[in-house]
């Protein structure tokens, strides 16, 4: 199973998603803001950060993916977050159009179902397939 580092300034999601991970064989860190998921990355690089964008500052989390792609650039970052509620319901994440201002593997709006976390995860740690 895959090393998650689970990055949110709301413990109580935190907890929930925590729980779940290690009930499904997953090793969890956790980090409250952006300067603990560096320490934490320090420490040990994790195989995907599960990351939310409104921390200590309301762009914290975009800032840190960004910042992480540029250190770990094929470290998968899934996004967490409600941020959708404050934006255009037109916009839409699209991995290969939105790649360059933001750098996520996949962009999940919170409420995330746990099954739906998991396979999120699953999916960003498969290796890639081979080619021919």
């Amino acid at each position: 199973m895959a090393h998650v580092l689970l990055v949110d300034d709301d413990a109580d999601i935190i907890e929930i998603y925590r729980t779940v991970l290690e009930q499904h064989g997953h090793e969890v860190a956790a980090a409250y803001s952006a300067q603990q998921a560096w320490e934490a990355m320090d420490t040990a690089l994790p195989e995907v950060l599960v990351l939310d964008v409104m921390m200590e500052e309301f762009d914290a989390g975009f800032r840190l993916a960004h910042d992480v792609a540029i250190k770990y650039p094929t470290l998968p970052i899934l996004m967490l977050t409600a941020v959708h509620d404050y934006m255009s319901d037109a916009w839409q994440f699209d991995k290969d159009k939105d790649q360059g201002w933001l750098p996520v593997y996949r962009f999940l709006e919170k409420p995330v179902s746990p099954e739906h976390l998991l396979a999120a995860i699953k999916e960003a740690t498969a290796p890639a397939p081979a080619t021919p």
